[in-house]
């Protein structure tokens, strides 16, 4: 096993790589502002592998074999990404700056808290969340939804993961996060990161390094708790203050703090996102509702978390949201070594990107891919490599397990409970969202009641 290779970031010689749109700049300007359309119409032009400008210059493929290719890669294939602007965000300790065998390592001791047993320990305060939220409503009230899944989102994270478990506590971390995502989904933040400027003086940078070394200290002070109170608590970072190497050694608090705020980046917004997509998508096919509701009706309008996930259509209507609009819309990977792909040789120091936005919409792999059809779940099982919303290899996102155990839970215990009227029916009008791409209105629906 090799240790982790860094690669600044460097302008490569001309190599013969495959084709691809031109005007780099444009293109890093566009996948800002709409990635799926650009990836997709690059792919109908130039082909299975193409050479294109996102937040870096990468040789991108939506192609089933050769995003298999890309994820099976031995571990001493691909380099730390070093580039600035992913460093800024999650810090310079965190999974995303390691590899191969620290990779691995790091992996062992987090990926238990966001799966299995962990998850089903978890699934009360989930429920106790969206209820919360959900109490506040009146009928003939009209809920924004993005704000309403934010509020329970956020509480998810600060209950289950940060451990903050006072009101007080919960509105300190709740500030200060909103003010640390606000900080980096602004268009002139994402715009000069995807550009690559590194002058950390200009206003967007210094907004940004304010609000995460506020998020930061409060981490801090949360572990030092944690430590005191012991893995008892039952939130992850309990678990996570008290889990050991196999050395016998614990994470870093300055390991704990990058990998917390990776997971609140990839943890809630993810949830929002997803939750207004499949509440528009649901109200927007009035079968679907109606086949999920009568999924839903035998449990009752309170029923039981963990009955909830278990459902079968649930599953697939989750599933089929992130499809249409997975978490992540590019997978990239630097290369330490050159690679083979799809009949040009990669050079070391490229970046190599498997395409959700692309792979995702493959008319044979999911025919009528612009069409919601959940059914298409419960009929099929595609291979890691067909289906990648978390991306995959060592790298995919140790939270998967979790964003779809909560996604379930939160879509089957306000439908269980509320009725709603859409109030912005038919084809949203998508906006960017820190890393993710979100309906623009927020999903607005009228609360009819209980039902």
């Amino acid at each position: 096993d090799l240790p982790p290779v860094d690669l600044p970031p460097v302008d490569l010689p001309p190599v013969d790589l495959p084709p691809g749109p031109r005007l780099g700049w444009l293109q890093a300007a566009r996948y800002v502002a709409a990635p799926h359309p650009m990836l997709r119409a690059a792919a109908a032009r130039h082909g299975d592998v193409f050479t294109i400008r996102t937040a870096r210059r990468c040789v991108m493929t939506g192609k089933p074999a050769l995003v298999r290719q890309i994820f099976s890669a031995p571990v001493d294939q691909y380099a730390v990404n070093a580039e600035a602007g992913p460093r800024r965000v999650l810090g310079a300790n965190g999974m995303a700056q390691l590899s191969g065998r620290a990779l691995r390592r790091d992996r062992r001791l987090l990926l238990p808290n966001f799966q299995g047993a962990a998850l089903t320990s978890l699934a009360g305060m989930m429920r106790d969340a969206a209820l919360e939220v959900a109490e506040s409503w009146t009928p003939g009230q009209t809920v924004l939804m993005r704000e309403a899944a934010l509020a329970i989102a956020l509480d998810i994270i600060l209950r289950t993961v940060f451990g903050a478990d006072t009101p007080d506590q919960r509105a300190t971390f709740r500030a200060a996060l909103r003010d640390f995502d606000h900080a980096f989904t602004r268009p002139g933040f994402l715009l000069l990161s995807a550009l690559h400027v590194e002058q950390e003086w200009l206003p967007p940078f210094r907004r940004f390094a304010t609000a995460r070394g506020r998020l930061e200290a409060l981490l801090r002070q949360a572990i030092a708790r944690a430590r005191l109170d012991g893995p008892a608590r039952g939130d992850v970072l309990g678990r996570l203050v008290a889990a050991r190497h196999e050395d016998g050694s614990a994470m870093s608090d300055a390991a704990l703090v990058d990998n917390l705020i990776t997971t609140a980046i990839a943890g809630h917004e993810t949830s929002v996102v997803s939750l207004c997509w499949a509440l528009h998508w649901l109200h927007d096919t009035p079968d679907c509702l109606a086949r999920l509701l009568d999924e839903l009706a035998p449990l009752g309008p309170d029923p039981d978390p963990l009955a909830v996930t278990s459902l079968p259509y649930l599953d697939a209507v989750v599933r089929e949201v992130l499809r249409l609009w997975p978490a992540v819309t590019d997978v990239n990977r630097v290369l330490a070594k050159p690679m083979q792909l799809g009949g040009f040789e990669i050079p070391a120091g490229m970046t190599v990107a498997a395409a959700a936005a692309i792979l995702h919409h493959d008319p044979e792999l999911y025919p009528e891919p612009d069409r919601f059809r959940p059914e298409r779940f419960l009929k099929n099982r595609f291979a890691p490599w067909e289906y990648i919303p978390f991306g995959g290899g060592e790298r995919m996102c140790p939270g998967a397990q979790f964003s779809i155990f909560e996604l379930k839970l939160l879509l089957g215990v306000l439908l269980a409970r509320c009725r709603f009227t859409a109030l912005a029916p038919g084809d949203p009008r998508p906006k960017r969202v820190g890393f993710l791409i979100s309906p623009r209105a927020g999903v607005p629906l009228r609360y009819e009641g209980r039902r």
